[in-house]
């Protein structure tokens, strides 16, 4: 796997979602990701009608690298908007965004995510919990049938429990995409996520198999891989086995800073494909 393409997740606007590299700045984040050698990012975006479209895509050629994915989730920790909110108004304007990160992603051949931009459920709305599972699913449908026109990939990310109470593990993906039935829509697991709710990260990349779009990769302390004790190794491997040959995004919060995270990273992931090959 010394050929695996490796993407770091920046934003060009400072975000309540902590895991991400160079936020407010994604001039000197792209910057740095070719410096790297990374081959691509991931954009965490509050709105795609907020980016210049043209002078990215010049950039990027310019620093041969390639956008991924679109991360979402800004929309609701940002704004409060979510597929699953109990307004109808807020659930629209998600669905809205979302239209617009496809678009985009339409023109950067990029996947989008649909993790944080879920929303929770709320304390005080439990007792509407299957009415909302219901609007919001309703709200990833009208979703995806727009990527299918435009040709990209949504991607289902489960998220730990301490973050939301809607869909949290790859099985519960894996039932939300049946249920909507388009091949459009594939699991993103996240292995900080998957160390709190899944009972064998390698299991449930292998359960995946080829409903597995793209993975993130961050240690079990969110810090950049090789920081905690998740095992990569053995992720690698599982990978293979379903062979997955696509792109590995770091998503970590910025320890002990920005560069020094991006740097640890793609070190510690080249080595290790590095290994990986070395072995096959």
């Amino acid at each position: 796997m010394s050929s695996t393409k490796i993407g770091v997740s920046l934003s060009p606007q400072k975000s309540k979602f902590g895991p991400i590299l160079f936020a407010g700045d994604l001039e000197r984040g792209l910057e740095h990701a070719h410096q790297l050698g990374y081959n691509g990012v991931e954009i965490s975006l509050l709105d795609s009608n907020l980016i210049d479209k043209k002078p990215l895509i010049r950039k990027l050629e310019d620093l041969g690298l390639q956008v991924f994915a679109i991360a979402t989730g800004q929309t609701y920790y940002t704004d409060g908007y979510s597929l699953y909110h109990s307004d109808s108004e807020k659930r629209k304007i998600a669905v809205e965004r979302v239209k617009g990160h496809i678009d985009l992603s339409a023109d950067l051949k990029a996947h989008v995510i649909l993790g944080g931009i879920r929303g929770t459920i709320e304390t005080a709305e439990l007792k509407n919990f299957d009415s909302l599972m219901k609007k919001g699913r309703e709200a990833i449908e009208e979703c995806t049938e727009y990527a299918e026109c435009k040709e990209v990939i949504l991607l289902l990310e489960p998220v730990n429990r301490y973050e939301t109470n809607i869909v949290n593990t790859v099985g519960e993906a894996l039932h939300l995409i049946k249920q909507i039935g388009s091949k459009n829509l594939k699991v993103l697991p996240d292995t900080f996520h998957m160390n709190i709710e899944e009972p064998s990260i390698t299991e449930s990349i292998k359960y995946t198999g080829s409903k597995l779009g793209y993975i993130h990769f961050a240690d079990s302390n969110r810090w950049a891989p090789g920081l905690g004790h998740v095992d990569f190794r053995s992720i690698l491997s599982a990978l293979k086995k379903i062979g997955y040959g696509g792109p590995i995004g770091v998503e970590i919060l910025p320890k002990p800073d920005d560069l020094t995270a991006a740097q640890k990273a793609i070190q510690f992931i080249r080595s290790l494909c590095g290994e990986a090959q070395h072995e096959s």
